[in-house]
């Protein structure tokens, strides 16, 4: 431990000093060697209260939720999605503005284009990652050494970089599936190499579900700007705004039972290029697209009120437009099985495929062979603006509410709640008299103690039964300073990443789901050795702390909430992004439990 290694580095300079220079004497050397240093642990008090959220703010989120999941002890989660859409200021389809092709310039080539719209799609991607450290062709999730060009993952005696290049699959040791493995193998030539591995992210759930994909349109205006502050300040929007069940929708634009695919989509060429006479293009990759979730919706509507209005005043800029189509709702329901997804808005957006009508001259002065031709293209729209996720909660356990009734009359709990965007613990450390100077904490500063380390260690509750299929438990909880919702210092000096997954840096801090030896949920743990350091200085007060879920641990920029009590607190974005829960041991269990109960481990050397 790090105390002990302090401890012999100070007697090492002690021995250093009296032994290797002979004409150094004894200036300073007895304050060394007289002292003596004892090393140990103190285990201090920790009082944990439950707490709830009644909303919390939902727009401007990094991920957006949908689906639906149940829990037998912390209820059913649901999401849907509102969000706005965004074009260019005053598009022009085809080639020529509609201004133009109303006028009459005497070019024969500036014809009415007639544009069609042939086809809608709603594309939303999936959280994905390609992170390849390695540049070997293999994802660092499923690559056996992410750090190693030369590793072989599927252990067919080729190394993963040498597969990626001669277009096996470095993931199986037999590609083609003819029965002899990639090593012997003389002709892989049947492999398609060109599908690339996505690592999926934050589907949650049975991934093979089928449920009903429903898109609206919204009739309600999505302002920007808060109207009861004068426009100064951005409108917010809280988890509990739901306009389809208020009535602000009409259009359909899509209502099917669909089931996900997770694989990565490819579009061929549909027009042969006739300069490449012995190449049918058709048989090659046009556009690649990550996985995603894409809905074909209704054309009708887009062509009404997308194309048909090129050249008006509700294309003109994007206000005008976001007053004429004020958005969509998308929501999912009817589902085989629970089926939960967090989703990636930066990439989402519309795509209207149409055709229009062309003057093809062939380049020639000559009219007679003149035509008009049909040609393709497509119009893209973005999901963006304001997109509200519309989260409902309800049926958790009764035992939660009593809990938060205690809690509320400053009762310490003998369990702590754990769930994203809806339950939270308050967690005071030292005697719970008062947060600063109280008994406990006036001795510790009285002692003449070097603190080591200090670990605020949280247990999981066995009565979460592990065998129970609807167990997800969070794999990161987060610890913040309740009133401020900021960090603690711990967390903000400590610089270690993870480039592989987004949620597994700052690892020192801690706060990650650990196993015990038959892999079951355990703990988890924050090293929070500056912050108690400071407490115990006096150079920062003894304020509460709070535990939420975390699903993305770069994700604590702040959310205006509403708890229980109707108190507004912040809260950090981190805790909104995944509708998981854990049930911990508090600082006051029952008896069975208390080993297991929370603890504050001081490691410390006194001298």
């Amino acid at each position: 431990m790090r105390f002990k290694t302090f401890s012999a580095f100070l007697l090492g300079i002690s021995f250093y000093l009296t032994s290797c220079n002979p004409e150094y004497h004894n200036i300073g050397t007895n304050l060394l060697i007289d002292q003596v240093f004892e090393t140990d642990v103190y285990t201090a008090s920790v009082f944990t209260y439950q707490e709830k959220l009644k909303v919390i703010q939902t727009d401007g989120l990094p991920l957006n939720q949908i689906g639906k999941i149940n829990h037998s002890f912390f209820g059913e989660s649901k999401g849907s999605i509102t969000s706005q859409l965004v074009i260019d200021q005053d598009p022009s389809f085809g080639i020529y503005s509609q201004e133009l092709e109303g006028s009459e310039t005497g070019d024969l080539t500036i014809i009415p284009e007639n544009e069609t719209v042939t086809s809608v799609y709603l594309e939303i991607p999936f959280y994905s990652n390609q992170n390849d450290k390695d540049n070997d062709g293999v994802i660092d999730n499923l690559d056996i050494d992410p750090l190693d060009s030369s590793s072989d993952t599927d252990g067919d005696g080729i190394s993963d970089l040498s597969e990626n290049s001669v277009g096996t699959n470095p993931l199986s040791n037999d590609s083609d599936n003819d029965g002899i493995l990639d090593n012997e193998d003389t002709d892989s030539s049947s492999y398609d190499a060109e599908n690339r591995i996505y690592d999926i992210d934050s589907v949650y759930g049975n991934p093979n579900a089928k449920f009903t994909m429903k898109v609206n349109e919204l009739t309600y205006y999505l302002s920007s700007l808060d109207p009861y502050n004068n426009f100064e300040t951005n409108q917010q929007y809280f988890s509990n705004t739901n306009y389809y069940e208020q009535g602000f929708y009409s259009t359909e634009l899509f209502n099917q039972e669909i089931q996900l695919n997770y694989e990565e989509l490819r579009f061929n060429y549909t027009d042969d290029d006739p300069s490449t006479d012995e190449v049918e293009d058709s048989t090659y990759v046009q556009y690649r697209y990550s996985p995603r979730i894409r809905l074909e919706l209704e054309p009708s509507f887009f062509q009404k009120n997308i194309i048909n209005a090129e050249g008006t005043s509700k294309l003109k800029n994007l206000d005008n437009f976001q007053n004429h189509i004020k958005g969509i709702i998308i929501r999912a329901e009817n589902f085989s099985d629970d089926l939960y997804l967090l989703l990636n808005f930066n990439g989402a957006g519309i795509k209207i495929n149409y055709d229009y009508d062309y003057y093809e001259g062939y380049g020639t002065i000559e009219i007679d062979d003149d035509e008009i031709i049909k040609k393709s293209t497509s119009y893209d729209i973005t999901l963006g603006g304001v997109i509200i996720n519309s989260l409902e909660k309800s049926g958790f356990d009764p035992i939660i509410s009593e809990a938060i009734s205690q809690s509320d009359l400053g009762n310490p709990q003998k369990n702590l709640i754990i769930q994203g965007g809806q339950f939270y613990s308050k967690i005071d450390l030292f005697d719970s008299t008062s947060l600063d100077d109280n008994e406990e904490l006036v001795q510790l500063r009285n002692n003449d103690w070097l603190i080591n380390e200090a670990n605020l260690v949280f247990y999981v509750d066995p009565s979460q039964s592990i065998e129970s299929p609807d167990n997800i438990f969070p794999e990161r909880l987060y610890l913040y300073d309740l009133d401020s919702g900021l960090p603690i210092n711990d967390f903000l000096i400590d610089n270690t990443i993870n480039t592989v997954s987004t949620n597994a840096g700052k690892s020192v801090f801690g706060g990650l789901l650990e196993y015990d030896s038959e892999n079951n949920p355990w703990r988890y743990k924050f090293r929070i050795t500056d912050h108690i350091n400071k407490i115990i200085r006096k150079d920062s007060v003894n304020s509460s702390l709070a535990l939420i879920s975390g699903a993305n641990i770069s994700a604590i920029s702040i959310k205006k909430a509403i708890n229980s009590k109707d108190q507004h607190i912040k809260y950090p974005t981190t805790g909104v992004l995944n509708p998981f829960g854990v049930k911990l041991v508090g600082s006051h269990p029952e008896e069975s439990l208390k080993e297991e109960k929370v603890k504050l481990e001081i490691y410390y050397t006194k001298y």
